[in-house]
């Protein structure tokens, strides 16, 4: 059929129930988008040592973590286990750090001050006065401590957030552009203790019309971990909804909802799930509705490994049919995440089947509290772009729609013209700027650390010496039962090539980890927690300030297996998703 004989009125008959549920998407996007903090760069924070990552264990790991992790290092690091004076007089340095990070963090008013300022702050107390001019100084820094504690306290418990949507359309057939919708809403939160509130507000306007509505929902834990949870929703152009839901806990890692709808106190809609964690990368969500008009079903499987997020969703129904949609999401930078996916449908009383979407994100962190995304959809009636702002407490996105006759050439120029302008731009803009600063930056910071580098690589011989003989033992058990078996690790810049010269030696790209990993590998597992890797036993940082990545090769079951990950990213081996097939 050709488009350009149909009537403008036509083609704006999606209106705001998709251009909601985009936006909904979007905003789970965001939310499950993992991005590493931002960098600071200071001398303090690159020479700390973090004795967590020292421990190798969790930021909110308990007195028992704390200990068994304690015990596990002191049988190859205590000096009595030793069997010369040499080894004795090496080990006795990282037997003290290690027992001091111990003594620290099971210590809640040493770990609350090392949390805050760090090791300096516990071991010398004058640090912190030093940071600062004079004591008025100091006690206004204290002074701000205090506030932001009480601001956080008072965030935890309250919460405003809002988004807002402008939706500006373009009709090719007319060469007309217009001001399609506006739509904006908040959302205001409360926990206390009896129970979470929580208001939303919003407001429509479309055609000329506003439209006003307010929904509302009271949380609250009743008998035997169960939660009831009640559900208030308003629209001056429709009648008020009530909706009843009880949530419980049906198993371990099993949990299960029911609720009812109301209208005018006449049940209209009955509705059931249940959600299971299958593994610590793996969940699914079944729920069933039944109205009047439809019965239908949905499944959601998500997985999620080393922040690479991969979704299925399937639903079917009675009337509409079924529809299943796929996404994946990747990370592409420290800052960026990308994501694409499409869909499908299909009708029972119908011929109508085929393709439903297809769509590609991308998204950038700015700063701590400030991410931009850029989104282009395909649908069999139009397309649509998507610009997004999205800060910590507020949300602007502007949704394009593009109507126009749907070609193979239409969509070339759709999906490639943006992605090619923004990439030329990036590529012969922005990337030589940044390049030579973080240059500029990288000469002086090696400058700046070379003693420390230096200090830091002969601990970490020490460290690998005082292994050796643990990590032979775990090899040979490792292989006894086809257990875990590190074959090669990699920590550092994984992309530099390593180039002759003094400056390499001392200092090259990466190094290999390969026996202090297998030294940390317990019943066939390893688990690095989320901390500097550089300040694990064995580990020294070649590169103060780069961004670096590790690189690990490992046998299990006799099958080879590989994987990387970010120099903050939790690492969890074996996993099936890391076999080379």
């Amino acid at each position: 059929m050709n488009h350009k004989h149909k009537d403008q009125n036509q083609f704006i008959h999606d209106a705001a129930a998709e251009q909601d549920n985009q936006q909904q998407q979007s905003s789970k996007r965001r939310q499950k988008r993992h991005i590493d903090n931002d960098y600071d760069d200071t001398t303090s924070v690159e020479t700390e040592v973090d004795l967590y990552a020292v421990l190798n264990i969790p930021r909110d790991a308990d007195e028992e973590d704390i200990k068994n992790a304690y015990k596990k290092l002191v049988i190859t690091y205590h000096p009595d286990k030793q069997t010369s004076e040499e080894m004795k007089i090496q080990s006795q340095e990282n037997f003290s750090l290690i027992t001091l990070a111990r003594d620290i963090l099971l210590d809640d008013k040493l770990r609350a001050i090392y949390n805050e300022f760090g090791l300096r702050g516990v071991t010398d107390s004058q640090s912190i006065v030093k940071k600062y001019d004079n004591v008025e100084n100091l006690l206004d820094a204290m002074d701000r401590i205090e506030k932001e504690k009480s601001e956080e306290k008072i965030l935890k418990d309250f919460k405003a957030t809002g988004q807002q949507s402008i939706s500006l359309a373009y009709m090719h057939s007319y060469r007309y552009f217009w001001f399609k919708s506006l739509s904006a809403s908040q959302s205001f939160s409360l926990n206390s203790k009896y129970g979470a509130f929580e208001v939303n507000p919003h407001i429509t306007r479309k055609n000329n019309d506003a439209t006003l509505g307010i929904s509302a929902r009271y949380r609250v834990p009743v008998f035997q971990n169960k939660t009831f949870i009640y559900d208030f929703e308003y629209n001056e152009n429709t009648i008020p909804i009530n909706r009843v839901t009880f949530h419980s806990p049906l198993a371990a890692n099993t949990q299960g909802t029911i609720s009812m709808t109301t209208v005018k106190h006449y049940p209209v809609m009955f509705g059931g799930s249940i959600k299971r964690v299958f593994s610590p990368q793996v969940e699914g969500i079944a729920s069933v509705v039944i109205t009047r008009v439809q019965k239908s079903i949905t499944l959601d499987i998500t997985r999620t490994v080393e922040k690479r997020i991969l979704n299925l969703n399937l639903q079917l129904g009675t009337v509409t049919g079924g529809q299943a949609t796929i996404s994946r999401e990747i990370p592409i930078g420290k800052n960026t995440g990308f994501e694409f996916g499409f869909s499908a449908y299909t009708g029972f009383n119908r011929v109508e089947n085929g393709l439903g979407s297809v769509f590609t994100t991308i998204g950038t962190r700015v700063n701590k509290v400030l991410d931009l995304s850029f989104t282009m959809k395909y649908t069999p009636t139009r397309y649509l772009y998507i610009i997004g702002i999205h800060h910590r407490f507020q949300t602007l996105e502007i949704p394009i729609p593009i109507y126009t006759d749907i070609s193979l050439l239409n969509s070339l120029v759709f999906f490639t013209l943006p992605s090619v302008t923004l990439s030329l731009f990036k590529l012969l803009v922005i990337n030589p700027i940044v390049k030579l600063k973080e240059n500029k930056r990288i000469q002086e910071r090696k400058e700046k650390f070379a003693s420390a580098c230096l200090e830091a690589r002969r601990k970490a011989e020490i460290d690998i010496k005082l292994m050796k003989s643990t990590v032979d033992k775990k090899v040979l058990q490792e292989k006894a039962k086809n257990g875990l078996v590190i074959q090669e690790a990699l920590y550092g810049k994984l992309n530099d090539k390593a180039v002759s010269g003094a400056d390499n030696l001392e200092f090259p790209p990466y190094i290999n980890v390969t026996v202090p990993l297998q030294y940390l590998v317990d019943d066939s597992k390893l688990m690095l927690h989320s901390n500097k890797k550089s300040d694990l036993l064995g580990f020294w940082d070649p590169r103060i300030g780069e961004e670096k990545q590790l690189k690990v090769t490992y046998f299990f079951q006799n099958k080879l297996h590989i994987v990387v990950v970010n120099d903050n990213d939790q690492l969890m081996i074996p996993l099936r998703s890391h076999l080379i097939q």
